[in-house]
């Protein structure tokens, strides 16, 4: 039976005094409350019902690609709304987007972002596959392998920035500013946002960049490193717009250990690259989903998961507000050692 996340947990990942607010005061090991970042649960924005929207491009093999987005808007937050493109993880893809960034959208919303979550929908059977691996150049055997949402992924996230440009000139004129947007994600979705950045990926032996002007910023909670998915070592070198990885020590997968998801941000361009790294082994990939469930599962107690989250939550937060909303007082925060402070020294935030 799957365990309820608990309002302990939630609270977490509110920790501070308003939206888009640093907390004030000394922050010191005996003044903790001083040390966070964002809205109070009780000061953050509440969001409107969900809104669903199907979108459908022609994708390279001339057929029509179908896939859904969910919004979440805060009610009351200062309009243009700046905006967090979320897409998911995982390689067999997600049919509803409701289930998608549950945990990341209530954080922005709660600090007055448009969270727009990505379903990217999986390809079927044989029928839908064959000709994408034929446009790209993959043979059969290879194809059973071929990982589809790695190319699906930027080219659905380039359909969402079109319909987002296309509302911000129409219906939602003056209520959101596509001009102030992020776009993030966990695990595979971190790679996409690698990808949308700027980093090449190989294709069937061919480096491919899929990268897209339109994002200010980017998030990648997870992401892979050199050697996994088609990226090389040589492929990050080409990101230089600001962009905050988020892992940490237990951060490992099957296929995937922990310490080289740190790859990209140790290639990326300097000046805008930052790299959040979580040394409490008790984390667990999907803590970087802001899920608590798999660090408590492992035995560890569930206020020190909740911390994990509360010191991501905050992290995203102040990257996002400095980038997006330009607020002298979110990057005085990433350039401070607060957040080391509220953790004990377990969240490191490096720049580079």
């Amino acid at each position: 039976m799957r365990r309820a996340i608990s309002t302990l947990v939630i609270a977490a990942l509110f920790v501070s005094a308003g939206p888009g607010a640093a907390t004030t005061g000394e922050c010191t090991p005996d003044t903790l409350d001083a040390c966070g970042y964002g809205p109070s649960l009780e000061q953050g924005f509440t969001t409107a019902p969900e809104r669903t929207v199907e979108l459908d491009y022609t994708d390279v093999t001339g057929a029509k690609r179908r896939f859904s987005i969910a919004l979440r808007r805060p009610l009351d937050a200062p309009e243009p709304l700046p905006i967090v493109v979320w897409s998911h993880g995982g390689a067999l893809g997600q049919n509803d987007p409701a289930k998608v960034g549950t945990g990341w959208g209530r954080v922005f919303t709660g600090a007055g972002y448009l969270f727009v979550a990505i379903a990217h929908h999986q390809r079927g059977g044989v029928g839908q596959r064959l000709p994408i691996c034929e446009a790209l150049g993959y043979d059969e055997k290879a194809c059973e392998r071929f990982k589809f949402l790695n190319w699906d992924r930027p080219h659905d996230v380039a359909r969402v920035l079109d319909w987002i440009d296309q509302q911000a000139a129409g219906p939602l004129l003056g209520r959101i500013d596509p001009r102030r947007l992020a776009y993030a994600g966990h695990s595979a979705g971190a790679g996409a946002a690698l990808a949308v950045a700027g980093a090449g990926r190989d294709f069937a032996g061919n480096v491919r960049t899929l990268s897209d002007p339109r994002p200010l910023a980017f998030i990648g909670d997870s992401p892979q490193g050199v050697g996994y998915d088609g990226f090389e070592a040589t492929s990050f070198e080409a990101i230089s717009r600001p962009f905050l990885t988020l892992s940490g020590v237990g951060d490992a997968t099957n296929s995937h250990p922990a310490q080289e998801r740190r790859d990209a941000f140790e290639r990326m361009m300097p000046g805008n690259a930052f790299l959040g790294w979580i040394t409490d082994p008790a984390t667990r990939h999907g803590t970087f989903n802001l899920e608590a469930r798999a660090c408590m599962r492992g035995g560890a107690e569930e206020t020190r998961c909740a911390k994990h989250l509360e010191w991501l939550a905050a992290a995203a937060l102040a990257f996002v507000d400095s980038y997006l909303r330009g607020d002298a007082d979110a990057r005085a925060y990433l350039e401070s050692d607060r957040l080391g402070v509220l953790s004990g020294g377990a969240f490191e935030l490096s720049r580079r």
